[in-house]
């Protein structure tokens, strides 16, 4: 068998020859001054990233400001991306890590598998996972469980605190 060159779409094995659609995914819970920053940096970052690859098409930056990962349908622009992916605007997710996709473990791997079905790869840059490239989903699993677990802490540190 000879070695195919370039990118193979998974449903129908052939070569993609087309530049890689990418967009991009961030995230702050809080609107307090330092995550804004960290918000707009975030925006900042994937718009320069995406554009300077010339393998790469710009598909846009989806973002959700002051609020919590763990509810993922009060994330409008979040399911707009995943809207978007499913009908075939998106090759590619980048997000900052698996925390800012989302803080639950069954959401994640749900939207993982979906986006997989696709064709979708979700590249975790701090985590270094990129499910299009067949990385261990137990990895994923892990992560992703712990991610859910920093957050109900956080969340009863914070009910402890008000009490």
């Amino acid at each position: 068998m000879e070695k195919t060159n370039g990118r193979i779409n998974r449903v129908t094995g052939t070569t993609i020859k087309e530049r890689l659609r990418v967009c991009a995914y961030c995230r702050v819970s809080t609107d307090n001054e330092e995550q804004l920053n960290s918000y707009q940096s975030q925006l900042k970052y994937y718009d320069e990233k995406i554009n300077s690859k010339s393998e790469w098409q710009f598909a846009g930056i989806y973002a959700d400001e002051a609020i919590s990962g763990t509810l993922d349908f009060k994330r409008t622009n979040f399911m707009k991306m995943i809207e978007d992916s499913m009908s075939g605007k998106i090759d590619m997710i980048l997000t900052k890590s698996i925390s800012r996709f989302a803080r639950n473990t069954l959401d994640t791997l749900k939207y993982v598998r979906m986006l997989k079905e696709k064709n979708v790869a979700i590249l975790f840059e701090e985590e270094n996972i990129n499910t299009g490239s067949g990385q261990g989903e137990l990895v994923l699993t892990l992560l992703s469980a712990m991610a859910q677990q920093e957050s109900e802490n956080i969340s009863s540190h914070v009910l402890l605190g008000l009490k």
